[in-house]
Parts: C-alpha cells; structure tokens; sequence
C-alpha cells in the first residue's frame, strides 16, 4: 500500500512538471527526459482574459514537492522595499544548483528570450492606476503627502483599521487596505486596485507574457506590490509566488539570488 501511494505521487509530480514545461515552449525536450520536466507557454494573447475565465489559462504553479506552500506571504526608501526575503534553511534538500544547472540537469536548455536581473524592481505604480487613484509620481511624494513619518515594519495594534479587522482580516492585511496613497508597494502587496476582483487560481498567457514583459522593462525581485499593479486582478504576493515557482524553476529569468533543489524548488539563497 505505501509503495503504491508512493508510486501515485511520484506519477503525480511528474505530470505536473510535464504540464509546466509545456507552459513555456520547450515541448520537444520531454520527449528525451520523459520522467521528470518542467515546461514553457503559449505565445501572448492580445487581450486579458476576466479572473473567471478558464481559457487559454497557464496551469497554476504548483510546488514539485507536495509539501512545499506559497509564498504568501523610516525612510520613503523603506516604503517601497517589499516583504523582506531571508535566506531559507536547506538542509537534505540537495539544494545548490543554479538555474542553468538545473535546466541541464534535466536535459533541457535555457528557453528562448530568456534574460537575466539584478533581482531589483525600479518602477512605479503603473502610471494609470496612479492617474486613476490619485497616487503621487514617486515615492518620497506620496509617502510625505501621506503624512511622513518613520518606517516600521511593525504595525501597531492603534494603526489597524477596526472595521477592517472586523472582516477578519490578518493585521497585515487591514493596515495594509489604508497605504493605497502613502506606501502604494503595501497595498498593493495585499489588495488590487479598487475596484478589481483578484484572481485565483490558475495565470492565463496573457498575465504570462505581462509579468514578463513587466519584468523586461522595470526589473523584478522585489517591491512586489508596485510589480503587481501591472498586473490586473492580482496582488504582490501572488506574482512574488509565481516567479519562484514557475519563472524561476522555469530559467526564463535568470536571478543569481536563487538556488533549485533536485525537486524544481526555488530557494532564495541570499544576494549574490
């Protein structure tokens, strides 16, 4: 019985890899590593599909490991910078490949297009959502005209909404709800625009290619509420979760900061 427990999920795992190799345009090569690949996508549709739609959808990431979660997750400086990232306990992981490393260790090359970063995010809130909600053209502005202050990224109890902790929403999440003009990256960290449904599940191409094309143009690694809003329908930490698990593993961004373990997981081993 735990053989065939054991067999199932290893058959499990694999056809999701192979299901995440497909995503990213490197097909051809499952057929010479059958047992253990990851994969590319469809080329950019030219429209974003609603959060409710199921077509054309990028499956979403799931971790190579079954246990493995998502990532949920005094200066203007200070403002900006996302959740802080900590170098993760490996031990009996394997871990300690680069991502070319890994690639090759499955046969497989760097896909096509693919660049490299810095790991540093060096936008803005995507300039109509700012028009749109009143949000100042940078960062020492808006945190100012927000009230100044020191940074913390410790909320005190006092500065938690109560209406909003009456949702039973996380601390985190409530005090985050009233930074939309003074610190934009923690709002959008947590909430999309107002107005917007987030999406769950599953990123369509089109979400696909605008990370990447996001990505291209401001950089990516950090700051993930200023990323997100590029991104409709989605917050910071969700595109944080889908580049260590699917751009990451997948080698179409290149970010030195990241080791792979011999399951596919992205670890992040500290700046490089």
């Amino acid at each position: 019985m735990m053989t065939s427990d054991l067999d199932r999920e290893r058959a499990a795992r694999m056809r999701r890899n192979e299901e995440m190799l497909a995503t990213i345009g490197v097909t051809k090569a499952l057929t010479e590593v059958l047992h253990h690949r990851e994969g590319g996508g469809d080329g950019p549709r030219a429209s974003r599909q609603a959060p409710s739609s199921k077509r054309g959808r990028v499956k979403a990431v799931e971790p190579i490991r079954k246990s493995q979660r998502l990532v949920v997750a005094g200066t203007a400086q200070h403002a900006e910078e996302g959740e802080p990232e900590e170098p993760a306990t490996t031990s009996g992981r394997g871990v300690g490949m680069t991502q070319e490393q890994y690639l090759a260790s499955k046969g497989l090359p760097l896909p096509a297009g693919h660049f490299r970063t810095d790991g540093c995010f060096l936008g803005w809130v995507q300039k109509d959502v700012a028009a749109r909600h009143g949000i100042c053209s940078s960062a020492a502005e808006a945190w100012e005209q927000g009230g100044g202050g020191s940074f913390s990224r410790k909320i005190r109890k006092a500065d938690v909404p109560t209406e909003l902790k009456a949702k039973g929403w996380s601390d985190a999440r409530a005090f985050a709800a009233g930074q939309l003009r003074k610190n934009p990256n923690a709002f959008f960290y947590r909430h999309t625009a107002p107005g917007e449904e987030q999406a769950q599940g599953a990123w369509t191409d089109a979400e696909h290619e605008l990370f990447v094309a996001t990505a291209r143009q401001h950089g990516v690694g950090d700051k993930w509420g200023l990323f997100a809003s590029y991104i409709p329908n989605r917050v910071g930490y969700q595109c944080s979760a889908y580049y260590k698990q699917f751009i990451i593993p997948s080698g179409l961004i290149l970010d030195a900061r990241f080791r792979l373990d011999a399951w596919g997981d992205a670890i992040f081993s500290g700046p490089k």
